[in-house]
Parts: C-alpha cells; sequence; structure tokens
C-alpha cells in the first residue's frame, strides 16, 4: 500500500503528526465473530451505536416558527437515557448517559449556509454534552467513489480543520464566518457519503491520522443470519464486507491499512414470517418489501441499517421499522452480542422535513420509532447506548460486563465497614471480608480487607 504524500501546510503537519501518534497505540484485531480478547458472549456487552449523518436541521425553531425534531430532539433523547448499572464499571459505560456519533456534513457551517451559525451553535452544544464530532466531508458528493487521493483530501481534511477553527458564540444568524468553527478537536471518525469509498480514501484516512471508519457494510455473507455477524475488526487484514461487495461488483476493491478501524454499517434482518405475530404483525413483511424493492431478498431478509431505507426507500411504517429493529437486537442479545449500528439522519426527525419529502411516516412517528426502541434495548441488561468513538475506545481495551474496577470511594478513617463494600486504598480496590471500624486495608492472613485487584 502507498502512503499519500501529505500537502506541506500546518494542517497536513498536524494530521501527520497524529497519524504517528495513532500507530503507536493501534492493534491488529483481524475480523472475528467472537467478542475480543477471549471474553466469553455471554460476559460481552451488546453495544448499540445509532450515529447521525449530515445535522443541518439542529435546533427547536422559534416559537413562531417551531421545528420540532432534528438534532436538538436527538440531544433531548439522549439526555433522557441512561445505561443499565451493571456494576458500576464506567469503562462498561455502566450507569452512564449514554452520547453518540454525529458524522457532520460541513457544508452546513460555510458561509454559503447563510444558516450556518446556528448550525455552529448546534453542533458546539451537542459537542459539549460529550457527543462525538464526526467527519461526512465537505459536499457529501454522490460519486465520491471515484475520487483520487487528492479529491478526498479536499472533501476530508478541510472539513476536519473547519470544525476545529475556534468558536464564536456571538456569531450573529444569517452572517456567517468561515473563520470560525465549533471548536472541535480534530474528528476522529469518517463516514462516506452514500457509503460510497474507494482504496484512495483509506490512503487518506490511514495518512490523515482517523481511528476508524465508519463505511462499510458486513453481515451479507450467506451464512451470516443476525447472530453471527463480525465485531468491527482493524482493516489491517482487509475487509470481508468490502472484499464481498467486490467481488458482487458494487464496491471498488480495497486494500489493508494497518491500525485503521472498521465499525461496520451491519446487516438488519426483517423478522420471518413466523415471527411476525410477536411484534404484532399479521402479515409477510418481507413480502411486502419485495413488492415494493425488487432486489429484496426474501430468503435473508436483510437489509441496510439505515433510516433512509426503511422509512423512505421502503416506505415502511412505525411498527414495520420497529419490529426490524427489535428483531435484529433480539437476534444479537440469542447471537454473539455483536454491534448493532444504524445510520440515521437527524434532519429526518424534524416536521419541518415532511413538508420538504414526504413519507409514508410523519416525523413524530419516526421519533416515537427511535424513542420506543432505546426503551426497549436499554431495558436489557447486557446493553450499552455507545458512540462510535465509545465503541471502538472498549474494543482496544475491553472488558466484560461483571469485571472488576477501581470506580470506588476512597478508604476513610474513622468509619464502619460491612462485609462485601468495596474501597480504594494504595492505588489497589480492597473488598471487606467482615464488619470493621477504623481498620486500615492490608493484605494479611485474616484481615478484614481481601485485595481485589491493583489500579492503573
Amino acid at each position: 500500500m502507498s502512503k499519500l504524500t501529505l500537502k506541506n501546510t500546518a494542517l497536513g503537519t498536524a494530521f501527520a503528526g497524529l497519524f504517528l501518534m495513532q500507530e503507536a497505540f493501534s492493534a491488529n484485531v483481524p475480523p472475528s465473530q467472537l467478542p475480543p480478547a477471549g471474553i466469553a458472549v455471554e460476559e460481552a456487552p451488546l453495544f448499540v451505536a445509532i450515529a447521525f449523518d449530515d445535522n443541518g436541521l439542529v435546533d427547536n425553531g422559534t416559537p413562531d416558527h417551531p421545528v420540532l425534531g432534528g438534532q436538538a430532539w436527538v440531544l433531548d433523547l439522549w439526555a433522557r437515557s441512561v445505561n443499565p448499572t451493571g456494576t458500576g464499571n464506567v469503562d462498561n459505560f455502566d450507569g452512564q448517559v449514554p452520547h453518540t456519533t454525529f458524522f457532520n456534513l460541513c457544508s452546513n457551517i460555510t458561509s454559503d449556509n447563510w444558516n450556518a451559525s446556528v448550525v455552529k451553535q448546534g453542533w458546539r452544544s451537542a459537542m459539549l454534552e460529550g457527543h462525538e464530532m464526526a467527519n461526512h466531508t465537505m459536499d457529501h458528493l454522490e460519486e465520491s467513489d471515484e475520487l483520487d487521493a487528492v479529491g478526498w483530501q479536499q472533501q476530508v481534511e478541510p472539513c476536519t480543520a473547519l470544525m476545529s477553527k475556534p468558536f464564536n458564540p456571538d456569531e450573529g444568524a444569517g452572517v456567517p464566518d468561515d473563520q470560525y468553527g465549533i471548536g472541535a478537536a480534530p474528528a476522529i471518525g469518517f463516514r462516506a457519503p452514500y457509503l460510497r469509498y474507494n482504496a484512495n480514501l483509506y490512503d487518506v484516512l490511514l495518512n490523515g491520522g482517523f481511528k476508524y471508519d465508519a463505511s462499510i457494510a458486513e453481515g451479507y455473507h450467506w451464512e451470516h443470519n443476525g447472530t453471527n455477524f463480525y465485531w468491527p475488526y482493524t482493516l489491517d487484514n482487509g475487509s470481508p464486507g468490502a472484499d464481498l461487495l467486490a467481488s458482487w461488483g458494487t464496491k471498488p476493491k480495497i486494500g489493508q491499512y494497518p491500525g485503521l478501524w472498521e465499525v461496520p454499517t451491519y446487516a438488519m434482518v426483517v423478522p420471518a414470517d413466523e415471527q411476525m405475530a410477536a411484534f404484532g404483525l399479521d402479515y409477510s413483511l418481507r413480502n411486502k418489501m419485495a413488492e415494493t424493492v425488487a432486489w429484496f431478498d426474501v430468503a435473508s431478509g436483510k437489509v441496510e441499517s439505515s433510516d433512509y431505507n426503511l422509512f423512505y426507500q421502503f416506505g415502511l411504517n412505525k411498527a414495520e421499522v420497529l419490529a426490524i429493529l427489535k428483531n435484529t437486537l433480539d437476534l444479537r442479545l440469542a447471537g454473539n452480542r455483536a454491534p448493532l449500528t444504524f445510520l440515521a439522519h437527524s434532519d429526518y426527525y424534524a416536521d419541518i422535513f415532511d413538508t420538504w419529502v414526504a413519507t409514508t411516516t410523519t416525523a413524530s412517528e419516526r421519533r416515537a420509532v427511535l424513542e420506543e426502541f432505546l426503551a426497549y434495548a436499554l431495558a436489557k441488561p447486557e446493553v450499552r447506548l455507545v458512540s462510535h468513538e465509545e465503541l471502538v475506545a472498549w474494543m482496544e481495551k475491553p472488558q466484560a460486563l461483571n469485571a472488576e474496577h477501581c470506580y470506588h470511594a476512597a478508604w476513610e478513617s474513622d468509619r464502619a465497614y460491612v462485609a462485601g463494600e468495596k474501597v480504594i486504598y494504595n492505588n489497589a480496590q480492597w473488598q471487606a471480608s467482615w464488619w470493621s471500624f477504623n481498620g486500615q486495608p492490608e493484605d494479611v492472613l485474616w484481615g478484614s480487607w481481601v485485595k481485589v485487584m491493583d489500579c492503573e
């Protein structure tokens, strides 16, 4: 694989430095149908990573012109959600308020968009709430899979640079200024427009310091059925999903890109006819979808994990989309717990979007789908709702659901402890063997404390 020569600019120097950092901490993680680090399937979290592309409708408008939905609705829904408590291990996101990833289309914040300053404020608010700001190119070119390396650079690098420019809270509405951005750290995640990629893109991402891509589809091998998809992997060994699509002639071939993670856009699985009653439906959803889109495979029931495909291409209603989401989650839980990813568009959940692009559902119904699905998913103790960035961070340092951890209060003198309580003392976790008062933790035979683990 050839290494692309970066432009002799300050931006290129910064990207090259990030690339060197990435090489230092990245690992070679081949595609696998088993959880990483030898974690047993029954001890693996089931990650749900719903990410939002484009993100041009960011606020709720004004009292005179309300815009219910968009990114503001996403932020509200995620803020009202919480991950299952688990054992309180924040490295497994136990009990944490979840985050999402916004793959931002940066033409939304250039001076060519009269509303750019409002969009910047929305993205800035999302960033400050801990959500990930990722890169979705400058212009969302339809033929992006035909770009050469320079063309990809011109779409990727300026988007990261623009988001990284300082934020100006006083930038006036309707008078955007290209010298300001949202003050974001350099993006580490990328998704290609229309999921149209080529080998030139991955050279640019690798040289540009990106940690992961989220453009490749997985789950379409004939033997994959929703219970045995690949977990995220690095592209050191290429991509089985990309190889399969290249063999079909639907995507170009790509190579090997050491240390660059792939968080796939996994196929979803439509319930089989005999499963429909469990979701309150009494007809063949697979046959209905095949009547709408001729290439849909009734036998496998697989469909691209995207709200565009479900709501607009197939024209499905609320109950049908919810059934597909729930069925896909159920299959993961019954199988190897590979993450469930979903490609969404925050704009689709704004009421005003229905005046531009009408479909079977209303924005209110589409919002209800995600609201009800999150409630369904987060009721499962194994599920963790995360951003793509958080998912990759876990893959780099995986932990079992019941893993011991060092997130306990420090031991205090002049206090009574009962059997089973855990504390941190001298950079280690300790557990009380029985009731004690003012008993300092120490690793001695028949002591009142037992050392559980050392802490970093």
